[in-house]
Formats: structure tokens, sequence, C-alpha cells
């Protein structure tokens, strides 16, 4: 599984990365690894704030939107096509279930986040798991300093209208994590960023 260099290159000048002084280091290295994994924690917990951000209708529009530009800087290509293993895809989504439609719907992220602005609701309250409980796999080697892993969490929605709860489910999901690797002349260069938000389970709340 390989993202194509010139995503790489551009996700490097566009976010921020983790820098170690040693070429030497391995994502293999358990240190590293958990440093690593924690990043992913720290990436996911930015998206679910972001979600919450997003659907406050408490902050006016332009807030809201702005929340959305920095929630699409956390994915790969900022939700835009990208290649991966020679194949163009559309961009990262986010699957959709509720208590009462059990079969998922997947929507790009960018349509998944202008759909969150514009909830029917007079209220929305989200609430996600805190970053240090949020679950994440072993990395898996993808390619040449590139790896993978999945990341675990559980998001509360709550609607209202007119100051009284209509809807609530909880749900649980994943979303897969990449970890680019650059190697520069005096030290190795980290990039976390997010893939594909699978949705598991959705329970009455």
């Amino acid at each position: 599984m390989k993202i194509v260099k010139q995503l790489l290159c551009l996700a490097f000048l566009a976010c921020g990365c983790l820098a170690y002084a040693q070429t030497e280091y391995s994502a293999q290295d358990d240190g590293l690894s958990e440093l690593l994994k924690q990043r992913a924690q720290q990436k996911v917990a930015q998206l679910t704030d972001n979600i919450s951000f997003m659907a406050d209708k408490s902050k006016d529009l332009k807030t809201r939107e702005f929340y959305k530009k920095m929630a699409l800087k956390l994915f790969v290509a900022e939700g835009e096509p990208f290649e991966e293993d020679g194949v163009t895809n559309s961009g990262v989504k986010m699957e959709t279930t509720s208590k009462y439609r059990k079969n998922p719907s997947r929507k790009l992220m960018k349509d998944y986040f202008n759909g969150l602005i514009n909830l029917r609701y007079s209220k929305v309250d989200i609430q996600s798991t805190k970053v240090q409980d949020i679950k994440v796999s072993d990395l898996q080697k993808i390619g040449d300093n590139q790896y993978v892993c999945t990341a675990y969490f559980e998001q509360v929605f709550r609607g209202f209208r007119d100051g009284v709860p209509v809807y609530s489910d909880r749900t649980k999901k994943k979303v897969k994590v990449y970890i680019l690797g650059d190697e520069t002349l005096d030290r190795m260069e980290y990039l976390v960023l997010l893939g594909d938000v699978t949705a598991l389970e959705t329970l009455p709340y």
C-alpha cells in the first residue's frame, strides 16, 4: 500500500511533522512506536473536537466552516482525491449509521462535514472518547518508512429541538491512520494522517 510521492511531499509541506535526530530509528522500536501511537490518538482527538465544534449551533456559520477546514487538514490529501496502490481514490470517507438504520452510509469526508454543519436541529451535542482512552492497534509496515494502524473511539450524538432531546445514539467507530516517514540528512520525520472512518456499531443512548 503506497501513497504517491507527490501526495507525501505536499502533506509534509502542509502539516507539522514529528522529527528525530537519528536516521537509524525505526517505527518498530518500542519507544518510537508508542510515541507514534500517541500521535495517532492526538490526531483522532483533534478530529472529534472539530466534529463537535462544527455541529455546535451556538457558533456562527463562519466559525463552523473554519473548523471544517481544520478537520480536513488532518486527512490524507485534505479530503481530496489521491492515489493509492495505483488506483485513484475519490477521497477519504466517513461511514454513518443510526439506531434506525443499521446499514452504513458512506460519504466523502467533506460532504459529511457539510451535512454536519447544516443538521436540522436547534441544538446538537456530540461527545467523543477522551484522547487517552482512544485505542490504537500496533503499527503495520506497508512500505519503506510507511505504516498504518487503526484507532478506535466512541461518539455520542444528541439532537435537540426547542430544548427537547429528540434523537440520541452512541456509535463505535474506527479510523485508518497513515504514518509516513521521510528521511532527511540528519533525521527521520514522521507525518500522521487520517484515512477512512468506519462505523462499527450504533446503539441507543
